[in-house]
């Protein structure tokens, strides 16, 4: 009977998953309510407002799949709430990996994980949040089989080409976990290293059959789907591995992990002096831990701890060796969140002296608290600001359907030509420390997108103005541009910013590709 089974699956979970996972459910909730009970759409949701998300062309073969469980609209609370118990899931299954036993330290690395600024980002683009939420907890469920006491490499290797399937960022979440995996055997478990050089070894192969089973499964797809990959973010040069620059990478690698914690251009605030903080205490700690453990007499540990240490900074920025020019938005950060752990799991690991453990776990507690509280206010004020965007938007595009309706001949006309953009409408990420991807200050009615063949202004003024409008694209809009009296228009909003040509509507936003 169901009743006997869920009765006897329940003696299998442990208090302490499920402390994480209702105090990432309720964390959840308080970071991101204020999204999923709204409608707070930024500008690719205004063009991906119902979309199947068939995105072999960008190397997510697998992304059509998970999002088409709860349908291809983008829903605010079912996406949203999707999003939150997967996360919550993938906390647990971090529990599991390192054998969380206090209530505490669960509680607190399920918050930290749903309410980490990387979430916010994915809620931004809520009509994916369920998908990439599924990736994140596979790209966990990775690590934990492939760190196991008997590993399961080949379902690893599988994990990690379906999570890459939907995302390929969270192959950073794999990467870094494992390396913490790594690190807290050598400081708190003393593994031998023969041991742990083989882990390494398997470890190695598994990742690499993954990205393997990954790469010949989107290569199948293409060739099956005659489609090309896009030129987006490199796509085309990451896929052939045609663009590799060691130095350049590097830059990239350090300038992410800065601006992703210790951004200070705007000047410090609470979210850099945290950071700051956290990053000091957990140096002294693990150092402190490494003598009193003897770690540095075993020269071979002291190597692997010193080489494991050096590749947490490169393994969260892994793509950029791949491609230098990959553009390290928020969206993509989620394997950082796992600095965090190194944090928390210090309250975990016991002491041999009472009071000073007592010390210790106090002060990793209120950081922990301090930490979760400012990231829901991160996570609230950017809401908060993606609202007033909106807004402001939909004000504007109200005023352009209404200039479009007073135009001569616009009735009769199916088309319609967007030139540039609105002024104040290119930023994508707004500087709350760390930048939120996905929301801006600005206008989200932005300029067309070609490479992924969207017009966000068209879509806004299909679903919003009732209107059935297609846009004109390509080598027909750089004819068009050229055009004497389409250069001669003024720009948005002068009086003839807004013409018929042809049986199409122009509308000039801005300049674009005038010679």
């Amino acid at each position: 009977m169901p009743e006997k089974v869920l009765k006897k699956l329940n003696t299998y979970i442990l208090p302490q998953w499920k402390v994480c996972f209702f105090t990432a459910f309720l964390v959840g909730l308080m970071a991101h309510l204020y999204k999923i009970t709204n409608w707070l759409p930024n500008w690719d949701s205004l063009v991906f407002r119902y979309d199947s998300q068939n995105m072999v062309a960008l190397g997510r073969w697998f992304l059509p799949v998970v999002c088409s469980v709860s349908s291809f609209y983008d829903l605010p609370f079912l996406n949203g709430i999707i999003a939150i118990v997967f996360h919550a899931l993938g906390a647990v299954c971090i529990c599991r990996m390192f054998d969380v036993q206090k209530k505490i330290t669960a509680g607190l690395i399920g918050a930290v994980i749903v309410s980490f600024p990387t979430v916010t980002s994915v809620m931004m683009y809520n009509y994916v949040a369920d998908g990439y939420s599924i990736a994140f907890f596979l790209s966990v469920l990775s690590a934990f089989w492939m760190t196991k006491e008997k590993p399961k490499f080949l379902l690893s290797s599988v994990l990690i080409a379906l999570s890459a399937g939907i995302y390929q960022a969270y192959i950073t979440v794999t990467i870094m976990l494992i390396l913490l995996k790594l690190i807290d055997e050598i400081v708190y478990h003393n593994a031998s290293f023969g041991n742990l050089l083989k882990k390494v070894l398997h470890m190695i192969f598994s990742g690499i059959l993954g990205v393997a089973l990954y790469g010949i499964i989107l290569k199948a797809l293409l060739g099956i789907l005659s489609v090309k990959l896009l030129d987006y973010q490199g796509m085309g040069e990451t896929a052939s591995l045609s663009n590799i620059d060691l130095l350049a990478s590097l830059y990239v690698v350090k300038e992410t992990f800065v601006k992703c914690f210790f951004d200070v251009s705007g000047g410090v605030n609470v979210y850099v002096a945290l950071n700051y903080f956290v990053l000091i205490f957990t140096l002294v700690y693990y150092f402190k831990c490494i003598v009193k453990m003897r770690i540095y007499k075993n020269p071979a540990n002291t190597v692997m701890f010193g080489i494991l240490s050096v590749m947490l900074v490169f393994g969260a920025g892994v793509l950029a060796f791949v491609n230098p020019g990959v553009d390290y938005h928020n969206l993509m950060l989620m394997g950082y969140s796992v600095f965090y752990l190194f944090f928390l799991l210090i309250y975990e690991r016991e002491e041999e002296n009472e009071k000073y453990s007592s010390v210790k776990c106090w002060i990793v507690l209120i950081t922990a608290i301090t930490i979760i509280s400012n990231q829901i206010v991160i996570s609230n004020v950017s809401y908060h600001k993606a609202q007033i965007a909106y807004e402001k938007s939909y004000g504007v595009l109200v005023r352009i359907a209404d200039r479009i309706e007073q135009t001569p001949g616009s009735e009769a006309c199916k088309r319609i030509l967007v030139i540039g953009a609105l002024d104040d409408s290119e930023a994508y990420s707004v500087n709350l420390t760390p930048d939120i991807t996905g929301i801006t200050d600005g206008y989200i009615v932005r300029a067309d997108d070609e490479t992924v063949g969207q017009s966000v202004l068209t879509s806004s003024l299909n679903d919003y103005c009732g209107k059935n409008y297609e846009f004109v694209s390509g080598e027909e809009k750089k004819n068009f541009i050229q055009r004497e009296e389409i250069k001669s228009m003024k720009k948005w909003p002068q009086k003839d910013c807004v013409a018929v040509v042809d049986d199409t509507i122009v509308i000039k936003l801005g300049t674009e590709g005038e010679n």
